[in-house]
């Protein structure tokens, strides 16, 4: 491993003889990317700037390059931000985005300054303020944009690395010695895709609840507004919630806790139409949960199905919020719409239909499920991130570590249980790059009743950097401490305070005490 202490002052030393690098004609020097020509170059420096976390102040230099791959006639924009260099810690980071954005903005690359690492981000050929597709979907020629869209999916990332390391290395002089990537949701899909199509991108890999095989789950995120219009049926919020607590009262302790989150899926039979008849309160009105209910829940947690009930993707986990893909507004108790999350309206419309103003309220279950089919065909090649083969990445040196929480009501966490496994089964040496965890109760990359980890991203770096291998992930939550284990494994509380992280052991089921 790079004795970094050293190597910082010996490169430091070097530094001294350049002056007022923040410059962009400096920066633009041999800048180089794959079948892309540099449009623009800003950089600004920005003095005694107030970032969250950082000890004082903070001086940078902000860079941003435009750019276009000719063959695509597109035009990105890569923002980096890069500290003084009595500052610099000798590694790059780049930060991913979340839904269809590229980027969480420049919020985002504060918290890798404040910790005194160069940062970027890319807007990955649009704008990442706009909640959909519908200003860029379309190419010049009326036809579903394939380039903007490989750019998302994947280019504007492999940019993004090669933009970041030479920015770094033309402005200090060096390095950077160690690169990261560090995202969550769109942003843990933009790391798998790292691992996978540019594998010596990155050292390390922090990938929080992926957003990946992108081409099937954004179809099944509908899956539960689909159901309520067949049954034209729409339960208002409290009806969902009467559900959550009910399964929740009866799975909470089947893994030997009483905390308020349910761990032991195998165990939970609780079954939906146990609840039909039952009165529930609703802001004073009561309400009687109907068999219609009982059939949205259940195909909610069941996930996609055939008419033969064979399998086609998963649902959400018992005990998850309704209120991500299942969520509805009422105008009073009893007259409630669907309020469907946009991106899979957008998605299935636009992307899968080609039609903007496709009636979605008139599919049926078997449209539905061709939809599905055909989209995987159109799309999986350009942004299923779905290939288990890391073994490039783990030749580069890589190490990876993702986790995702088992109430995520946004994406569908036993996908990434399933594409983490079938690496494994690929490669049994997976593990020596790559690991994965689930955080009970923990919600959409935080969250929940459960227990989010601490700090997966430094995780990365000492496994990287000190060869410390993650054995668990520390994490807390509301009802205290929880180290999440190594998938297949999972916290059996072996005594004490329940609260603390010391009262558990890794094992491989609930009934290993």
């Amino acid at each position: 491993m790079v004795n970094l202490s050293e190597y910082l002052f010996q490169a430091l030393l070097a530094y001294e003889s350049l002056t007022d690098t923040c410059d962009p004609d400096y920066l633009n020097h041999d800048l180089n990317i794959k079948d892309g020509q540099v449009l623009q170059i800003n950089a600004t420096w920005i003095t005694e700037a107030a970032v969250s976390g950082a000890a004082g102040s903070i001086d940078y230099c902000d860079v941003v390059v435009t750019y276009t791959h000719p063959k695509f006639n597109d035009t990105i924009h890569t923002q980096v931000v890069l500290p003084s260099a009595s500052h610099w810690n000798g590694r790059f980071q780049g930060v991913g985005g979340g839904g269809w954005a590229g980027n969480s903005g420049i919020g985002s690359l504060m918290k890798p300054l404040s910790q005194n690492y160069s940062a970027g981000m890319t807007d990955a050929g649009h704008d990442p303020s706009l909640p959909d597709s519908s200003s860029w979907w379309l190419d010049s020629h009326g036809q579903v944009n394939i380039d903007l869209f490989t750019d998302f999916a994947s280019i504007a990332l492999g940019d993004l690395a090669d933009i970041g390391k030479q920015l770094s290395k033309r402005y200090y002089g060096y390095g950077p010695v160690y690169s990261y990537w560090n995202g969550c949701s769109t942003g843990g899909r933009q790391g798998w895709m790292m691992a996978q199509k540019y594998p010596e991108a990155y050292d390390g890999i922090y990938a929080g609840a992926p957003a990946a095989q992108w081409d099937r789950f954004i179809v099944a995120e509908y899956w539960s507004v689909l159901q309520m219009n067949i049954h034209q049926h729409y339960p208002n919020q409290c009806i969902f919630n009467a559900f959550n607590a009910a399964v929740l009262e009866a799975c909470d302790r089947l893994d030997g806790v009483s905390d308020g989150v349910i761990n032991n899926f195998a165990a939970c039979k609780f079954d939906p139409k146990s609840l039909v008849g039952t009165q529930v309160d609703c802001s004073g009105t009561e309400l009687t949960i109907a068999e219609a209910d009982a059939e949205i829940v259940a195909a909610t947690w069941q996930g996609p199905r055939t008419e033969n009930g064979d399998f086609v993707w998963w649902g959400t986990q018992p005990g998850t919020p309704f209120s991500g893909l299942s969520n509805t507004i009422c105008t009073n108790v009893t007259h409630c719409k669907p309020v469907p999350f946009s991106i899979p309206s957008d998605w299935i419309s636009r992307w899968c239909m080609g039609d903007a103003s496709a009636n979605l309220t008139a599919l049926t279950v078997d449209e539905f499920l061709h939809v599905f089919d055909e989209c995987k065909a159109k799309y999986e090649h350009i942004i299923g991130t779905n290939d288990i083969d890391l073994t490039p990445f783990a030749r580069a040196g890589g190490k990876m570590i993702s986790w995702h929480g088992l109430s995520d009501e946004l994406i569908f966490p036993l996908a990434s249980g399933d594409y983490y496994q079938r690496v494994i089964n690929g490669d049994p040496n997976a593990k020596d790059y790559f690991r994965f965890f689930y955080a009970p109760g923990t919600q959409h990359c935080g969250g929940g009743a459960g227990y989010a980890p601490l700090n997966p991203f430094q995780a990365v770096v000492d496994w990287t950097e000190k060869g410390i291998v993650p054995e668990t992930l520390a994490a807390s939550g509301p009802s205290g401490d929880r180290d999440l284990c190594l998938y297949p494994l999972v916290a059996v509380y072996k005594g004490g305070d329940t609260r603390d992280a010391d009262s558990y052991d890794c094992k491989e089921d609930f009934s290993a005490k």
